[in-house]
């Protein structure tokens, strides 16, 4: 892989705050996302404000915080495909391309919440892929030059055929992605005489379902007691991940790599050992078992940053390619096997809880270490963040595909220099069983405070939030402050009517008339 200096002036940053100098342009990037890992379910202090309970360790998060900027007010869709969605196309559900609102149906009734009997509206269609008209980051990547890589999880493809599978959609590498929306398993079996993880990913991670073998976890630092276990689905993707990136680092281009693991999403199995050392540190069996397999997750990432240290693994560093490489840790959604406090609610919701993501972004010699960013961060903000480390040599043309999300590369190389984002705006048409029913919310600044602003269509009703002084998301203020509500409620309705050919977003349709709700009345 070609090396060069790389060189930040910080008088260049802020002198020209929107554009990459050419000495740190085109680097490589890897996108790791975990799978409901809950925003401060790790133990980097800068990247959860200090929130994380004890019992979470995650020592190779805080060692990639250590060396680069931690974004504790990053955003995602509250459930995983949408996010995936908006990151493959830096667009919101709303756009034609992407119309990815949910995992599923918009009408999942159930668990607790309101029956479809009792429901005003019903949730329209939807699609679970990404279009393949879209022009994905992924070819957008490629169109600029670089290798492209998925490996994982990948859930916005191959529902209706093949055409939107990755391999469909600009990634020249695709090592487990399908519609599959989980592992359905964590541990590799014997079947018959071959070792496999049973129904995960297409069979393609089969290639490393042999069990520990004495070299392996020697090579690994592993404890000698899991020769011949099962193989877990961590070590697995890892051993991909390793692998691929020494062959993407061979080649002359830079890579794009999405690593987006199965952890830790249920089923919530780790490997024997990690789960044990966890044990001391909880009561119960099920939270070992959560900790050990965020420890698993924890784990891969320190062996991509061996990898990037040491591509051919052959214990001769001089092959680096660290210092031109980016690396941004996140994950799909919030937490759902533990709670996100101080944060209300979890994965599925339109709260905190459910939309507060983890972000980390490393890039040793080139972003500043130990910072932490006060700039709010969403997932349909990594498209163009990336073309433009990429140089934007190429980038999509707005009347084929329009990103809706906003670089975040001047923040990045120097915080504080670029931390006012736009509103970020939700729309939820349906229902998603007791954690959320139609509507729509809008994050944005007013008077030097972050406020959160909605409306439940079910209760014709809006709240607001001011999450600068109650992240908790405890005590309602749209009565006490009918001023700032005015003006986020006017943001929320340009937001949604935003003219555009492509911009077509779904609304609850009225049960009694079956006609769409449309955006909500002005309070």
């Amino acid at each position: 892989m070609k090396s060069f200096v790389v060189v930040v002036g910080l008088a260049l940053a802020l002198v020209l705050p929107r554009v990459v100098p050419a000495a740190v342009s085109q680097p490589n990037i890897v996108v790791f996302m975990a799978d409901d890992l809950g925003w401060n379910h790790l133990s980097a202090e800068g990247a959860t404000l200090g929130t994380a309970p004890a019992v979470y360790q995650t020592p190779q998060l805080e060692r990639l915080a250590a060396g680069g900027v931690s974004f504790p007010y990053a955003y995602a869709q509250p459930n995983c495909a949408p996010t995936r969605a908006a990151m493959l196309t830096g667009q919101y559900p709303a756009r034609v391309n992407n119309n990815v609102y949910v995992v599923g149906s918009l009408n999942r009734f159930g668990r607790g919440g309101i029956t479809k009997q009792q429901a005003r509206f019903r949730g329209p269609a939807q699609h679970e892929d990404v279009a393949a008209t879209a022009v994905t980051i992924a070819e957008a990547m490629q169109q600029n030059g670089y290798m492209t890589a998925h490996i994982g999880k990948y859930h916005v493809g191959g529902h209706n055929g093949p055409d939107t599978l990755p391999e469909q959609a600009g990634f020249a590498v695709n090592i487990g992605g399908c519609e599959q929306g989980h592992q359905p398993v964590c541990f590799a079996s014997r079947q018959g005489d071959t070792w496999r993880f049973k129904g995960l990913g297409r069979g393609d991670f089969d290639r490393w379902a042999q069990p520990y073998n004495a070299a392996y976890l020697t090579r690994r630092g592993l404890p000698a007691h899991l020769v011949g276990t099962p193989k877990h689905v961590c070590d697995a993707t890892g051993d991909a991940l390793v692998e691929t990136l020494g062959e993407l680092a061979a080649e002359e281009k830079p890579f794009y790599l999405q690593f987006h693991t199965y952890a830790v999403h249920g089923p919530v199995k780790a490997r024997p050992d990690l789960r044990e050392a966890a044990a001391d540190r909880v009561s119960k069996r099920q939270q070992a078992e959560y900790l050990g397999f965020i420890a698993g997750v924890d784990e891969t990432l320190g062996r991509l940053l061996a990898a990037l240290d040491d591509p051919n693994g052959d214990g001769d560093t001089s092959d680096s390619i660290a210092a031109n490489t980016l690396v941004l840790f996140t994950s799909d959604n919030g937490g759902t096997h533990a709670d996100n406090r101080p944060l209300r609610g979890e994965k599925g919701m339109f709260t905190e809880g459910g939309m507060r993501v983890p972000l980390i972004a490393s890039w040793p010699g080139t972003i500043p270490a130990g910072t932490v960013s006060q700039r709010m961060v969403h997932a349909v903000d990594y498209y163009p963040t990336c073309l433009e480390l990429a140089g934007r040599r190429w980038q999509p043309p707005a009347s084929e595909h329009p990103l809706d999300g906003e670089s975040f590369v001047s923040e990045m190389l120097v915080p504080g220099s670029d931390p006012d984002r736009g509103p970020i705006g939700f729309l939820f048409p349906g229902y998603l069983d007791n954690r959320a029913q139609p509507g729509a919310w809008l994050i944005d600044e007013v008077a030097d405070q972050r406020w959160k602003v909605g409306y439940d269509y079910e209760r014709d009703a809006w709240s607001l939030f001011c999450l600068t002084h109650d992240v908790g998301e405890e005590h309602d203020q749209s009565r006490k402050n009918p001023e700032v509500l005015a003006i986020l409620a006017r943001r929320l309705d340009q937001w949604l009517r935003q003219e555009s050919t492509s911009w077509k977003p779904k609304y609850p349709v009225y049960k009694s008339s079956g006609l769409p709700a449309g955006p909500p009345p002005r309070p």
